[in-house]
């Protein structure tokens, strides 16, 4: 049976800064997820029409909460996942 991974607790100094930037904490996930997605494909763990699709779906996902809720912060990320989606469709053609 596999070790269970024990994660440290944020310290008081990191979850400060996620508190006070949330600008860029955003920029930073969302960095992240594109490199975790193009990895995934030059790994050949997920096709470029599989990580296409997945990004549809968040996107999809993010606006019907939007509608669901009125929460412009969705329809925003909803544009923002459908601008990466569009990238990844034109660099991988």
């Amino acid at each position: 049976m596999a070790k269970k991974k024990v994660r440290a607790k944020p310290s008081g100094d990191l979850l400060k800064l996620l508190a006070t930037r949330p600008r860029a904490v955003a920029l930073a996930a969302l960095h992240v997820s594109e490199s975790v997605l193009l990895e995934l494909e030059a790994s050949e763990l997920l096709s470029a029409s599989q990580i296409r699709g997945l990004l549809k779906d968040a996107s999809t996902t993010l606006r019907n909460a939007a509608e669901q809720v009125d929460n412009r912060s969705c329809l925003i990320a909803s544009e923002i996942v459908d601008s990466m989606r569009e990238d990844f469709k034109r660099n991988n053609t």
